[in-house]
């Protein structure tokens, strides 16, 4: 028996996610290169709507960068977007109110209790 799935088949409603039955109506596959009963599957999302990107990175205009926090767990991130003088123009030691941010890839440096963020590269 040959499964003959088409590219169609990921994104149809009826596709069965499985190794060796592609889906309710053609259990087989088809024959040609589309398939008369596709119907779009609302909870996936369009090729063209969607730029692939493998774990640990993602795009940024036309390119692919890795992801600097993706070493950090999702309650580590909530905590820097919470606490980090980036995001909120405070010390988080003393609560100094930062006047200005430093350049781009310079450290975050509190003038009072001397709290030091080195950049992240």
């Amino acid at each position: 028996m040959m499964i003959m799935k088409i590219p169609q088949c990921d994104r149809c409603y009826f596709f069965s996610h499985q190794l060796y039955f592609v889906c309710v109506v053609h259990p087989e596959g088809v024959n040609t290169d589309h398939c008369l009963d596709f119907r779009p599957d609302p909870e996936t999302v369009e090729e063209s709507n969607e730029l692939w990107a493998p774990e640990g990175y993602s795009w940024y205009g036309d390119d692919l960068i890795e992801n600097r926090l993706s070493r950090h767990t999702t309650q580590e991130q909530l905590e820097i977007l919470d606490t980090h003088p980036f995001f909120t123009g405070t010390c988080p030691n003393c609560g100094h109110q930062f006047e200005t941010s430093p350049p781009p890839h310079s450290p975050w440096h509190c003038s009072r209790c001397g709290f030091l963020d080195e950049p992240i590269l």
